[in-house]
């Protein structure tokens, strides 16, 4: 979706977004600095950040990929509604990782159903826009 279709809402999660990926890579160098933690270490945290934040950009760029590699071009309000899902997951995957990283920053352990918390509002976030273009094409087919 070209950047002039964005809506305000949209531009505040894309910041967010990365603003928490910055903070997260931050918390990271200070946890690796503070605990002695080995470079190795450090660099698989920021480099799998960084390689799950790429990656949902890629299905945010081409959300055809959900798809499959040889499928048809999404329009119109399904690729709306499957740029909107990728965007809201890659938000909530990444501020799932950041929280648990200032929580060991702080030296909070966090309670171990967070994680079932997390994995329940991305597939929340799937099953609405799963029934949004269910439901789109039911009309489209029904006039």
């Amino acid at each position: 979706m070209p950047k002039r279709e964005w809506e305000i809402w949209e531009m505040v999660i894309e910041a967010v977004t990365v603003a928490a990926l910055l903070v997260f890579f931050g918390l990271q160098v200070y946890y690796g600095y503070i605990y002695e933690s080995s470079f190795a270490t450090v660099a698989y945290h920021l480099l799998s950040a960084a390689l799950l934040y790429a990656g949902l950009t890629v299905l945010q760029v081409f959300p055809e990929l959900l798809n499959g590699r040889n499928s048809e071009l999404l329009q119109g309000t399904i690729r709306i509604y499957a740029i909107r899902m990728v965007r809201n997951i890659k938000l909530l995957l990444i501020l799932g990782i950041v929280i648990p990283s200032a929580a060991d920053v702080l030296g909070i352990a966090v309670n171990a159903a967070y994680s079932f918390f997390l994995f329940g509002g991305i597939l929340l976030d799937i099953g609405y826009y799963i029934y949004r273009i269910y439901r789109y094409n039911t009309r489209k087919k029904g006039r």
